[in-house]
């Protein structure tokens, strides 16, 4: 296939593997099996937190995660920070911890 110059329109996509890795969540803490809140839940929190900006609303991310039952997305986030996964901190914006 080519251009109206003759030349070709391939392209090469070089560091696309390095741009991606940001969004990957290779340390969502495990939950114990008493735990209430669902795992799944849990997994996408860790998710969100991992792929959205830094200092996101606690609120945000419950509805997110569980719109129509924002006790699961309360659980769900509870599971983070007792994990040490996730920090809440005074005005109620979470972060990744470290």
């Amino acid at each position: 296939m080519g251009n109206r110059d003759g030349g070709s329109t391939e392209f090469e996509a070089t560091g696309i593997l390095d741009r991606l890795g940001a969004y990957e969540t290779s340390d969502v803490p495990s939950l114990d099996r008493d735990d209430q809140a669902d795992e799944e839940l849990v997994e996408r929190a860790a998710t969100l937190l991992s792929v959205m900006p830094r200092n996101q609303l606690r609120g945000t991310i419950e509805q997110l995660l569980a719109p129509d039952d924002l006790e699961r997305g309360r659980r769900a986030v509870d599971a983070l920070i007792d994990a040490a996964f996730a920090i809440e901190d005074e005005t109620g914006h979470l972060r990744r911890a470290s």
